[in-house]
């Protein structure tokens, strides 16, 4: 996966990312500028009704996220910062 995918994500391509074998860790980069990095396929999980999903932090932390908020998608960064 090179490049960034654009647009409000749907939730079809969000389970798409998570599904991908191998796995790749990717970025979900929220309409609020926040990113959450998933890490593992269990990391991400899908209700039912398709109202939310829930990304697990790499701390233990989780996020409840509206999918409409997710902007973008990509290969999970690692920035250097000083």
């Amino acid at each position: 996966m090179n490049a960034v995918i654009v647009a409000s994500m749907r939730i079809k391509t969000l389970r798409e990312l998570r599904d991908r074998a191998p796995f790749m860790a990717f970025d979900l980069h929220l309409s609020n500028g926040q990113s959450l990095t998933v890490v593992s396929t269990d990391h991400l999980f899908f209700f039912p009704t398709h109202a939310e999903l829930m990304v697990v932090l790499p701390d233990g932390a989780f996020r409840f996220v509206d999918p409409s908020h997710v902007v973008s998608a990509g290969p999970h960064s690692r920035r250097v910062t000083k």
